[in-house]
């Protein structure tokens, strides 16, 4: 295998407290286990150590000067001692070396308020500076792309932000330039960054010198109303904090979870806020006499409700890969059992699609790092539909992971390339690959030792829970098949037979569009319903517009690639909109369901019935068909 547990344990002593922990442990982690602080500022739990900060320096028995414990591994018997006399003097020595020539620039600073240097200050520095003379300045607001600002005055040379673009992202974008008091951050010939991870720089920076450029004097940190919530960017399920003041969202960070984004966002998802704030509230509109007119939301729902049920049986249904589970499950509900309808698809336009099955997410996301061969099918069309995995593979290449990037046509030379004696094998590859992924996967099934799983990455961060919810026209939830009953699939929507169309568009980031094909046939419906959260070029054909909500005016659930179930909060008030599955069971209740649904949660607990395995919600884990009864 690419990687081992340690399993040999140490005991040591620090500041009296004895700790046990495995070998190869860090004096820094061994404290941080029994609640004993130690500051840092050039330590990341995610990077190599290198100590250039010395903010960390501890006394350690039979030692003769004080070693730095972000660098200094423990043994056994060991003695650390973290509070003495002259640790605290050269903790305070260290600060005000940092602050000779640092602005004193906190009032205007974006970190003030969350800032490392700040804090450690206060708790460990001195009360004041014996400096006095002038300090040396240096470039402000130096923009490093057309997302970062840098400001050299401020940096601390921590080395944080190279030491990411080289262990992290592996781009080398970032390197310490000049020497000795003249060092800077910069890039190679002051050429603008084009990493696509440059949002994890001003995350990690613990001073205020690398900023976003969407959020610089934005909001302090206590201003903020902070939501947990998970990333709209694509299927990955990164978890993240969504930032607001009054009403309107300020960023988007991240928030560890190390099964599925190990800390780490991509800046597509991270800077996509701006396509979820709404700009106003719009009035539900229904087209009257050949033009779209402004009408209450229960006119829009009466209108919407009569002109589909005048096409049952012969509704299309397109809902959005970035729904909620909730909303899908009654989108479904709402065509199977109201309008008689089983053609109801939520992918994007494909002449034809490979059905999904259960086996489509048999690879977690962490376990491609204890793979010994993980082959992408497709390269850079998988990193491009969910960038954050560039980063779980470099991971896993710098701990031995042997990684394969081939077009997807080329997946013969990856059955060459691994060996008979593998003993994990993963597979990486978009959905519209699944026909190479799968025939590698037997091919190499038949060859290797040890096991092959896949893992196909789906559009929308909510595509596998349409793909489980049966947002299909061939299976039900759960993959149930339709016993011949199966409806007809988006490619097939413009040949006849559809009468009506209801699209239910809940992300601008995944939007339905239209191909000129489509266009021409949603021309020609009797009924066509837009419930949306932005302005649709499909608006100018609609009968019905129904305003949405985007997903941080919502809470629900939402289901990653790997079939982890998460949840969504919701972080904007949006109470002159109705929620979507308010207009989902609104529509549902004209057609004579007897749905009556107060909260998203109730709705949960429906889908729990229906699909036992989406329980997973609660506890933190993936939906495991194997357990289906």
């Amino acid at each position: 295998m690419a990687s081992t547990v340690v399993t040999d344990q140490v005991t040591l002593t620090v500041n009296g407290q004895s700790v046990t922990v495995p070998k190869g442990t860090l004096i820094l982690d061994a404290a941080k286990k029994i609640g004993i602080d130690i500051p840092i500022f050039c330590s990341h739990p995610k990077m190599a150590p290198v100590a250039v900060c010395r903010m960390c320096l501890v006394e350690v028995e039979k030692m003769p000067k004080l070693q730095p414990a972000c660098a200094v591994y423990v043994a056994d018997g060991m003695v650390v001692r973290t509070t003495t006399e002259q640790v605290q003097k050269y903790q305070k020595g260290v600060l005000e070396f940092l602050l000779i020539n640092h602005p004193l620039d906190c009032p205007i600073c974006d970190k003030g308020g969350e800032c490392p240097l700040q804090d450690q200050t206060y708790q460990y520095g001195p009360g004041a500076s014996r400096f006095d003379f002038e300090k040396a300045h240096f470039d402000k607001a130096v923009p490093l792309s057309d997302k970062i600002v840098l400001d050299r005055e401020r940096c601390i040379l921590c080395w944080r932000c190279t030491r990411f673009s080289e262990e992290i992202s592996g781009e080398r974008e970032l390197a310490l330039i000049q020497r000795g008091v003249h060092t800077i951050i910069g890039t190679f010939n002051d050429e603008p960054a084009q990493s696509n991870y440059q949002g994890n720089w001003t995350e990690i920076c613990p001073v205020g010198a690398l900023t976003s450029r969407e959020y610089r004097f934005i909001s302090r940190p206590w201003d903020l109303d902070r939501t947990a919530s998970i990333c709209p960017g694509c299927s990955m399920g990164c978890n993240i904090q969504v930032d607001a003041r009054h009403n309107r969202i300020g960023r988007f960070q991240s928030r560890e979870n190390l099964a599925v984004d190990d800390g780490w966002l991509c800046d597509f998802g991270r800077y996509s806020f701006p396509t979820f704030q709404r700009q106003g509230f719009e009035a539900p509109r229904v087209r009257q006499d050949g033009k779209l007119v402004e009408v209450s939301f229960e006119e829009a729902i009466a209108a919407a409700a009569d002109g589909l049920a005048q096409a049952r049986g012969a509704v299309a249904g397109w809902a959005s890969p970035a729904a909620t589970n909730e909303e899908l499950f009654l989108f479904q509900r709402l065509f199977r059992q109201r309008l008689q309808s089983p053609h109801i698809d939520h992918r994007a336009f494909r002449p034809t699609w490979p059905d999904p099955d259960p086996d489509d997410m048999t690879l977690p996301i962490a376990d491609l790092e204890r793979c010994d061969y993980v082959v992408v099918l497709g390269g850079q069309e998988v990193i491009d539909a969910a960038p954050v995995l560039h980063l779980r593979l470099f991971k896993s290449e710098r701990r031995g992971v042997k990684v394969l990037k081939i077009d997807a046509e080329q997946g013969a030379r990856a059955r060459e390339w691994v060996p008979a004696d593998a003993q994990a094998v993963g597979i990486l590859a978009t959905v519209s690959h699944k026909k190479e992924a799968t025939d590698l996967q037997a091919a190499l099934g038949k060859k290797v030792k040890g096991s092959v799983r896949r893992l196909l990455v789906v559009r929308g961060p909510n595509g596998r829970g349409a793909n489980d919810l049966g947002i299909l026209p061939n299976f039900r939830p759960g993959y149930e098949g339709l016993n011949g009953q199966s409806g007809k699939g988006r490619a097939e929507w413009g040949k006849g037979g559809i009468g009506a169309a209801y699209i239910f568009e809940a992300s601008p980031l995944h939007a339905f569009e239209a191909t000129e094909d489509e266009r021409r046939w949603l021309s020609g419906l009797k009924t066509l319903v837009m419930h949306r959260f932005r302005a649709s070029p499909l608006d100018d054909l609609a009968h019905v517009i129904i305003p949405g909500r985007a997903f941080t005016e919502k809470a629900g659930t939402v289901t990653n690639m790997e079939g982890r179930v998460q949840r969504i909060g919701r972080a904007i008030d949006a109470d002159a909109v109705p929620d979507d599955w308010m207009v989902l069971q609104a529509i549902a209740r004209k057609l004579g369901a007897p749905w009556d649904y107060h909260e998203s949660s109730d709705i949960t607990a429906d889908l729990l019935d229906l699909i036992p395995q989406y329980a997973a919600v609660d506890r933190g884990e993936r939906v495991l068909w194997s357990e289906r009864t």
